[in-house]
């Protein structure tokens, strides 16, 4: 992993997605694909880190270290304090209604401005662990890890299911 910093990272994630043909097309917070594609490139970022980790090829405080600046900036993104002109926020994206929801439902003890990093941080850590699952359960682990995420931040409660993926801290 590059030690280069997760905003334009997260800039280049927010430029318009290619499907939107309109000269001003901008990334809604509200279109389900627009979230999907944050989280799984926020899953793959941290897939990556770990693997490399593993292998030998990064320093797992590094590896932790790419994953929080990412998962700060989309703290900012999702809670409508990054700047970015090409993201569409709505009242639900502020501390007061996403943290406050992230904070309830996910039982986070931190302040609602940084729910949706630790949110996401507790989901690297649950993707770490699903490292370790047999390759047949583990795509299963993490696709389902990733539509929990962005249910979460489309303000969703996840569902329950027979899997056991909780997504409580």
């Amino acid at each position: 992993m590059e030690s280069q910093s997760a905003k334009p990272i997260i800039a280049a994630l927010l430029q318009p997605l290619p499907i939107l043909t309109q000269p001003q097309a901008r990334n809604d917070l509200a279109d389900e694909t627009v979230v999907q594609l944050l989280v799984r490139q926020f899953v793959d970022l941290s897939l990556d880190a770990f693997n490399q980790v593993l292998q030998g090829k990064l320093d797992l405080d590094e590896a932790v270290d790419g994953i929080n600046r990412q998962a700060t900036a989309l703290n900012a993104v999702f809670l409508g304090t990054s700047g970015f002109e090409t993201v569409v926020t709505h009242p639900w994206n502020t501390p007061e209604q996403l943290g406050a929801f992230l904070k309830d439902t996910v039982a986070l003890e931190y302040p609602e401005d940084d729910c949706v990093r630790a949110m996401l941080i507790h989901l690297a850590t649950q993707l770490m662990h699903a490292l370790r699952l047999p390759d047949e359960d583990r795509q299963e682990e993490v696709e389902a890890l990733t539509l929990d995420a962005a249910d979460l931040l489309l303000g969703r409660k996840p569902e329950d299911d027979d899997d056991g993926i909780e997504i409580d801290v």
